[in-house]
């Protein structure tokens, strides 16, 4: 149950939770199940709280900080999070339906078995990041740095990941069906048990990947030839 007096604080806006920070350090905002649809939180510093299964579809997040904060099963369905904080902080079966997460900061957090469907990941950082049963179908990823994530079991499926970083990324079981992943990089990434059928790789530098029999790749992909990079410039 929500701490009532904690709610009042965050409607209050960036120098509301500035001021009760000041006056309460160490103590963490208790928001569990909270109804914070469509509401303006831009800029808002909402690190470590307790926001599971809170609802905040619609919410406008744009720079607001959520390190370290437990959002498991949070409706975060169209929400505007560019730019937002999210570093170590526990999404777990969360809603991110449609979400905005351009220029996002998702380091090290936890998204197992969260929904992003329709998302916008582009530039987004998800390093070190557990994405294991995660769903970005028809999700926009464009240069989204995958590094040393697990991508277990995730599904990409008609993804546009063009430029994608996903150097020592492990996703056995993953599944990359019919995605756009041209230009990207894979150095050390372990793509065994990976399904990339009918997925585009072209121009994707796979030189030192980990593949074998059970890397289903695209019919009449050759790894060992992708093509050359483009140059941008």
């Amino acid at each position: 149950m929500a701490n009532q007096e904690h709610l009042a604080v965050v409607k209050g806006g960036p120098k509301s939770i500035a001021d009760w920070r000041e006056e309460n350090p160490g103590v963490a905002l208790d928001l569990e199940g909270v109804d914070l649809s469509g509401a303006d939180l831009k800029e808002c510093k909402i690190r470590n709280a307790n926001l599971r299964g809170a609802s905040l579809a619609g919410a406008l997040l744009f720079r607001a900080s959520f390190a370290g904060a437990d959002l498991a099963r949070a409706n975060l369905e169209g929400a505007d999070m560019g730019r937002a904080t999210l570093t170590g902080a526990n999404l777990e079966g969360a809603n991110l339906t449609n979400v905005n997460l351009y220029w996002a900061d998702v380091k090290r957090a936890s998204l197992r078995g969260a929904n992003l469907r329709w998302s916008r990941v582009v530039r987004a950082c998800f390093l070190s990041a557990d994405l294991t049963g995660a769903d970005f179908s028809l999700a926009t990823m464009l240069e989204v740095d995958l590094r040393g994530t697990n991508l277990t079991n995730a599904c990409f499926q008609s993804a546009n990941m063009n430029g994608a970083d996903m150097d020592r990324a492990v996703m056995t079981g993953a599944d990359f069906t019919k995605a756009m992943i041209r230009d990207s990089m894979w150095t050390m990434s372990d793509m065994r048990g990976a399904n990339f059928d009918q997925a585009s790789l072209h121009r994707s530098d796979l030189s030192m990947a980990k593949f074998d029999d059970t890397t289903r790749f695209p019919k009449g992909f050759d790894p060992y030839h992708t093509g050359e990079k483009d140059v941008l410039g």
